[in-house]
């Protein structure tokens, strides 16, 4: 547990300078540009978030898989190949992306006005995912100063970029997607100066067939799990307009305090879990981790839903404030993936991956219904009703099936314990605003709550230690 905790931490330091540039770069963006802009500025980046996982037909979680499987020598061809194939096949998505862009920005806003940004964007695909690839290699190397230099080297010369681009040159829209190009060049070279060591080159059919056969059945899921945090922009794009999008992207960037340390959890726990996975008594250990982790990360969104229209008004103009009633809703949409995480083992220690996909499969059909339901109903607050039941209908199914695959007693009672406070929390600023004075009142009560939660459950994990 404890070399988990230090990856935690030591990951959640590099993540949080990373996400710390969204905030610094948050307040440029809407001071230069409108709420409408800003919705064009999300959509442009989906688009992105969607090429780059075809890109990489999660190959990533082969390699993470097989890492510790192989001796040194076996190791570099793995590294090799998987470098190879995410590199081939980004670029050929990449090439498409651009050769398409024309039409790309046509069928989402009936203009070719957008076509350069969805260039800029079609090029960063191949460099996106060979960033992805070494930095995960360093995290599995325990590189984490190196994992970290990369980070800041990412920041600051994404910070320098958009100043030159956006302020000094004052390229609109065309600059966002230039900066975020120039900059991920410089991160990628550091990585992969880092990480060269590790190359051979030399392709191995067998070992491809098998990294394929490994990653294959997750790349559904993981088409799902983006499904999850995307499609709803297309709803609104169909049911409501560009500037409900704006608005949401806003609420969804200060969410994104939860999604740092899901990323940082996920870094750190993927190592940890396949390490655990040798003891003999992993069940009882990950049973007893499950609480704690709800208590530290249902905490979090409490405190974030408190106080979320301070949040707002630091950061943004009055035009964007609205975006305060969805950060709570969002974070607990994020923080559901925490949860899962934790659950869905069964799926992966059996080696039974395509498991995921099917759970993913049914999530989304649950997001596609409850979106186009509640986004009817209730505009914007419904889209965020809908990310959280259609998170917490994927804990559910990826509860029940790890569980068949792999039994681990995780205690329901304990996660809606947990939950409670926070779903509460998280929804309140969609029907009411509270005064500050209640506010901070509710704050000290959540927070002795789930400090005793997680006491009275480190008690039970410490037996295990």
């Amino acid at each position: 547990m404890s070399n988990f905790v230090k990856a935690f931490l030591s990951f959640g330091l590099a993540t949080s300078i990373e996400k710390l540039l969204g905030f610094i770069i948050l307040p440029i963006y809407t001071r230069y540009f409108s709420v409408a802009e800003y919705g064009i500025i999300d959509l442009v980046g989906t688009v992105l978030s969607i090429a780059v996982i075809f890109g990489g037909l999660q190959l990533e979680t082969a390699l993470q898989r097989y890492y510790y499987e192989f001796d040194s020598s076996k190791k570099r061809l793995l590294i090799s190949n998987v470098y190879f194939l995410v590199a081939t096949l980004s670029s050929i998505v990449g090439l498409l992306f651009f050769l398409f862009s024309e039409y790309f920005s046509i069928l989402l806003f009936s203009s070719s006005q957008y076509t350069n940004p969805i260039k800029i964007v079609s090029l960063q695909i191949p460099i996106h995912n060979i960033s992805m690839i070494g930095l995960v290699l360093l995290r599995y190397e325990k590189e984490n100063i190196k994992f970290l230099v990369v980070i800041i080297t990412k920041v600051i010369t994404s910070l320098l970029f958009v100043y030159l681009f956006v302020i000094w040159f004052e390229f609109g829209l065309d600059g966002v997607f230039l900066a975020q190009l120039l900059a991920l060049i410089c991160s990628t070279l550091l990585v992969t100066i880092f990480n060269f060591k590790n190359f051979i080159f030399k392709i191995d059919i067998p070992l491809i067939k098998s990294l394929f056969s490994y990653s294959l059945p997750q790349f559904p899921a993981r088409v799902g799990s983006l499904s999850l945090g995307q499609a709803n922009r297309f709803f609104m794009l169909s049911f409501l307009s560009i500037q409900a999008i704006g608005i949401y992207s806003v609420s969804l960037k200060l969410a994104s305090v939860i999604q740092l340390v899901n990323t940082a959890f996920i870094m750190a726990w993927a190592p940890y879990m396949h390490e655990l996975f040798k003891k003999p008594n992993n069940k009882q250990i990950f049973a007893a981790v499950f609480p704690l982790v709800c208590g530290a990360t249902f905490l979090i969104v409490s405190m974030i839903s408190l106080f979320s229209l301070e949040m707002i008004k630091l950061i943004t103009t009055p035009e964007f404030h609205d975006a305060y009633k969805y950060i709570g809703g969002l974070s607990l949409f994020f923080a559901l993936y925490i949860i899962k995480e934790v659950v869905d083992i069964g799926p992966k220690i059996t080696e039974k991956t395509k498991y995921l996909s099917y759970n993913f499969f049914v999530s989304v059909l649950v997001n596609l219904i409850s979106l186009y339901a509640f986004i009817q109903l209730f505009q914007l607050p419904g889209v965020i009703v809908a990310m959280i039941i259609t998170n917490l209908s994927l804990v559910v199914i990826s509860w029940y099936t790890s569980n068949k695959l792999y039994h681990i007693s995780f205690s329901i009672s304990r996660f809606v314990l947990a939950l409670l406070p926070a779903i509460t929390l998280s929804l309140i600023p969609l029907v009411s605003e509270l005064s500050l004075s209640v506010r901070l009142l509710l704050s000290i009560i959540v927070l002795v709550y789930y400090l005793l939660y997680i006491a009275n459950n480190y008690k039970i994990f410490s037996l295990f230690k």
